[in-house]
């Protein structure tokens, strides 16, 4: 794989939004990153303190494998991940993503956490979602942070980015939506017709953190309600995401 001017020039600085490239931090999200989206590597950076890590092993056969350079760089490692030890970073290119009409999705409507967007991302890889949309303003979804809250499953799924979510539904193609808010159907109420529900795609609908989805989502398609006891208001998106994501793995699964 020949490098870009980009790759052989620009040095390496702490990830801004803006920037055309991102990084993994830690071995397991690179050989991800590998093994997956091996065409967007431009070069894996190495501890000195690796030599007898097993993982690094590993990348380095990947690495030669793929042609990507492969170099060990204590400097690079410290300005860029400077909170932790670090044995492996992988440098790619931002690519535009684009979702599949003809799959599930999962929505998330101004996720603001890039903690929680990696996790979530991990989770719907879990049960078999792999086409994820953002509507705007969200979390960089990018930024290291977030790749690496998603232990690499950022690579495995698509990720595509709307302005808002009525373009994100005039993109989508004709499908089963499920907001899933407060106002809800209880999802033990909620007696789905199967068979008619396997005939066209689905999309399980998030709003944000805080604020969740607004009474506008109401009138969509069926809105659905993770019943729990009013010991607490809410649940934390993450933890929401998992039940519903599971929720919808048992019904539909093979």
């Amino acid at each position: 794989m020949e490098l870009s001017s980009e790759a052989q020039n620009v040095r390496v600085k702490p990830y801004k939004k803006d920037f055309t490239y991102s990084y993994t931090e830690g071995v397991f999200p690179t050989i991800e990153l590998i093994d997956y989206a091996p065409e967007t590597v431009l070069r894996i950076i190495v501890s000195s303190k690796s030599a007898n890590n097993s993982g690094v092993a590993l990348l380095k056969e990947k690495c030669c494998a793929f042609n990507i350079p492969f170099i060990e760089d204590d400097h690079t490692i410290a300005r860029i991940c400077p909170k932790g030890s670090v044995m492996a970073v992988g440098i790619f290119t931002k690519t535009t993503g684009k979702l599949d009409a003809e799959k599930n999705h999962a929505v998330f409507v101004n996720p603001a956490d890039m903690g929680n967007l990696g996790t979530i991302l991990r989770t719907a890889a879990a049960f078999g979602i792999f086409d994820i949309a953002v509507i705007e303003p969200a979390a960089d979804y990018y930024d290291p942070k977030t790749i690496r809250a998603s232990m690499g499953a950022f690579f495995r799924v698509r990720i595509q980015s709307y302005p808002s979510f009525a373009e994100y539904i005039a993109a989508a193609g004709e499908r089963d939506l499920y907001p899933f808010m407060l106002k809800g159907i209880d999802l033990d109420r909620f007696l789905p017709k199967i068979d008619n529900m396997r005939s066209r795609p689905r999309s399980l609908i998030f709003g944000n953190e805080s604020r969740g989805l607004d009474d506008s989502y109401l009138q969509i398609g069926t809105p659905l309600r993770i019943p729990h006891l009013t010991t607490v208001d809410s649940l934390n998106l993450t933890i929401a995401t998992g039940i519903a994501m599971h929720w919808h793995y048992q019904i539909f699964k093979d």
